[in-house]
């Protein structure tokens, strides 16, 4: 009995510590949420005030906090770079399920964060200049149908878009094919003719545009002459399970699925969507005849973090994605068609390698095919494109107290199958009418940039930029065959080599709630002639040839620009503004030139000995009511010496916007101007006849809601397109200016 009693008691010891252990243990639940939007927030720092340790919040925006040995009287902080720091007493935060953070107007990059957070900008990495950011939360609540119609939101960008629905953008006045567009880094441009479809981009798979405004990029080619735009995955979600449909006008609607799940370090995500419209034209009968888009979706990407806390923005992970694309038109009335559709399966690993620290290795394979078909009388055109692609790229940073050296080598191997079948056009038989063509390009780059102190009390540092680029291009051309025997658009093989040297100059301050950002960039590129240039049919209506010179294009600019940003978080009426501003000057010479003559169905290309765009670039905003409503006004003028190197480019643009976001609801009236369009059509006598579209003025209006059920959350969207539109412009078909009515509506879990 003694030795049971005996062995009993320190059982009974080590019960009553551990109980009493738990019994001290305060476990915390909780969801973080912008306290306008209500919208949850990932990364937020969680911790006991004095005690650094803690959690954070997970992209759904929940949280566990654990605490031991609690004294009630502690206070929990909450604390994210982009909104103010609160504090809540431990009683408290034990009995809310909610924590509403109020925005700040200037992000606190002073706060050390130690939770997940969305990843860096990838365009930081290259030289200060303007550029803008749209993240998810300001377009996934908007309704938008594609990236076209969210990009021309901004004042600096004019989408361009063609019957088939496709989608290409300009910047600062520019061609479409001198925007670089990347899928995570991953260039997207097509080599045949260096433009890319940006319909074809899933709004509901994307974190964030990134926007370069300018050609004073290093890293992301040669050929960026007008900007980059860097389309951010989202690697992670708030959600297990989402469902999504939209319906509206021209009998359009699309539908999408879209699953996720994190296993501890690995985490993966698989989106599918359809679409279609239906739109009848405006000169013949609904029932006569029609033009019909459709449209495939496919998403998938997997991460893994080898990192050994649960933190899938750690800097050392593997990531795999892979986007399918397909494009469907049909246009009865013109006898027209066209199947689109893209493959890119990429991989990417960040951390370090071996003895090589922070260290970023990237590939992709990619696979474009696009099918053309033409009716006109008695002519037709039958035009197959089929490109095959492979990327690789390395990068490696060496970052030191006041200096960081990032040097790349970036090498892609593409093959295109070309095709082009025409028949009774009134033309003579001349150009090319299907070859085989390779193409390798291999990229140095090297970004220097030294921060210093200036010892001021406003301007407190000073930061000097350096790049150099060298490009060296190879082009191969096999089994060329032409029509009626001619020699043109025929080249068998070219090489381009080019160095390019950018400098920029950045000054930045911060005193009492009030932050500047300057900049003075100057630089010069190179484009080389694209496929598409190099194999440039003549005007064969005349005896005169116009064959392009396939010397590259050479672009100089110039430009200086500022932020200037100021808070009153004292207040509630005025909470804080912003105001940007920015003048460039862009020289070019051998400026490559696209001309149509009519009855002919394809371009051709002359030159431009130089030409110069000059513009000016404002934006301003105004906070009000602690962020809850946000004014944004933006400008754009451009000085165009030479518009038929830069065909329907609007010089003029104004937007004024007004943003409304309480209690998760969300709504934006959107007003922009466009100044009229001007292009020169080449006459078969080969003077030019002038074709203007008048300016244009219109209204975008949206309003959502936001509903939460649980673990369910709900999602409704009215949106209203070009309300303003009076008829006065027709232009058959075309979905940019009508208007337009959309409803969307989504659930997840």
């Amino acid at each position: 009995m003694k030795f049971k009693i005996r062995l009993f008691l320190p059982l009974l010891a080590i019960f009553v510590v551990v109980a009493t252990g738990a019994a001290q243990e305060l476990v915390i639940n909780g969801i973080v949420r912008d306290i306008n939007t209500h919208q949850e927030i990932r990364g937020v720092n969680i911790f006991v005030k004095g005690i650094r340790l803690g959690t954070s919040s997970n992209p759904a925006g929940r949280y566990t906090l654990r605490i031991a040995a609690a004294n009630r009287q502690s206070l929990i902080v909450f604390q994210h770079i982009g909104y103010v720091a609160r504090e809540i007493p431990l009683d408290s935060a034990a009995t809310k399920r909610y924590v509403d953070l109020q925005p700040r107007v200037i992000p606190f990059r002073e706060i050390e964060i130690t939770a997940e957070n969305p990843r860096a900008l990838e365009i930081e990495k290259d030289l200060p200049q303007r550029v803008a950011v749209i993240e998810a939360k300001n377009f996934e609540i908007r309704g938008y149908v594609d990236a076209g119609d969210l990009l021309r939101t901004d004042q600096s960008v004019q989408v361009e878009e063609e019957l088939s629905g496709k989608k290409t953008v300009a910047i600062r006045g520019g061609n479409p094919n001198e925007v670089v567009v990347l899928y995570d880094g991953v260039k997207l441009n097509s080599n045949f003719d260096n433009v890319f479809d940006l319909s074809l981009i899933d709004l509901e798979d994307v974190e964030r545009f990134e926007i370069i405004k300018g050609s004073n990029t290093a890293l992301y080619g040669p050929e960026a002459f007008s900007g980059v735009i860097n389309i951010v995955p989202k690697l992670q979600r708030d959600y297990h399970f989402r469902f999504q449909q939209r319906v509206g006008t021209y009998f359009s609607g699309n539908w999408g699925l879209h699953l996720y799940q994190k296993i501890k370090r690995l985490q993966g995500a698989y989106s599918f969507k359809r679409g279609g419209s239906q739109r009848t034209f405006v000169d013949l009968p609904a029932d006569e005849a029609q033009l019909a888009n459709n449209s495939l979706h496919h998403t998938a990407n997997v991460t893994y973090t080898f990192s050994e806390e649960d933190d899938s923005s750690a800097s050392n992970f593997l990531s795999a994605g892979y986007i399918y694309t397909a494009l469907d038109y049909d246009n009865q009335r013109d006898v027209e068609s066209l199947f689109n559709f893209n493959h890119l399966l990429s991989f990417k690993y960040n951390g370090d390698l071996a003895w090589l620290k922070r260290v970023v290795l990237s590939t992709s394979l990619r696979q474009m095919e696009e099918e053309q078909f033409l009716a006109s009388g008695a002519g037709a055109l039958h035009r197959i494109i089929a490109e095959r692609s492979a990327h690789l790229g390395v990068e490696k940073r060496l970052q030191f107290p006041r200096f960081e050296l990032l040097s790349a080598y970036q090498f892609q191997a593409a093959g295109l199958d070309f095709t082009d079948e025409r028949a009774n056009f009134p033309e003579q038989p001349a150009g090319l009418s299907a070859a085989e063509f390779q193409r390798q390009h291999h990229g140095l780059v090297v970004i220097a940039k030294y921060h210093g102190d200036s010892g001021a009390d406003f301007f407190r540092q000073v930061n000097v930029d350096v790049s150099l680029r060298h490009d060296r291009v190879d082009d191969r051309q096999n089994n060329p065959v032409t029509r009626g025997g001619a020699t043109s658009g025929i080249f068998h093989q070219n090489a381009w080599r080019a160095t390019m040297f950018k400098f920029s100059l950045n000054v930045n301050g911060y005193r009492s709630g009030l932050t500047f950002d300057g900049y003075m960039n100057f630089g010069h590129n190179t484009k080389f002639p694209t496929l598409f240039e190099q194999i440039s049919s003549p005007s064969a209506l005349t005896s005169r040839a116009f064959q392009p010179n396939l010397n590259p294009e050479k672009n100089r600019s110039t430009e200086i620009g500022f932020v200037l940003t100021r808070d009153f978080l004292q207040l509630y009426g005025i909470y804080g503004f912003q105001f940007a501003g920015n003048y460039f000057q862009n020289y070019y010479d051998n400026k490559f030139r696209l001309s149509s003559v009519p009855g002919i169905p394809v371009a051709f290309y002359d030159n431009v000995q130089n030409a110069r765009i000059t513009g000016l670039e404002g934006k301003s905003s105004v906070f009000l009511l602690r962020k809850k409503v946000t004014l944004e006004a933006g400008i754009s003028r451009y000085f165009i010496s030479e518009k038929t190197a830069f065909p329907f480019k609007s010089d003029f643009k104004r937007t004024l916007s007004l943003l409304l976001d309480h209690a998760g609801y969300s709504f934006q009236l959107h007003h922009f101007k466009e100044g009229e369009q001007v292009g020169l059509v080449r006459r078969t006598d080969n003077s030019f006849s002038e074709i203007t579209i008048p300016d244009h003025t219109n209204l975008d209006l949206h309003l959502s809601k936001t509903f939460k059920l649980g673990r369910f959350k709900l999602f409704a969207n009215a949106s209203g397109r070009n309300l303003l539109n009076t008829g006065e412009v027709e232009l058959l078909g075309l979905a940019l200016r009508d208007r337009r009515y959309y409803f969307t509506v989504s659930a997840q879990y």
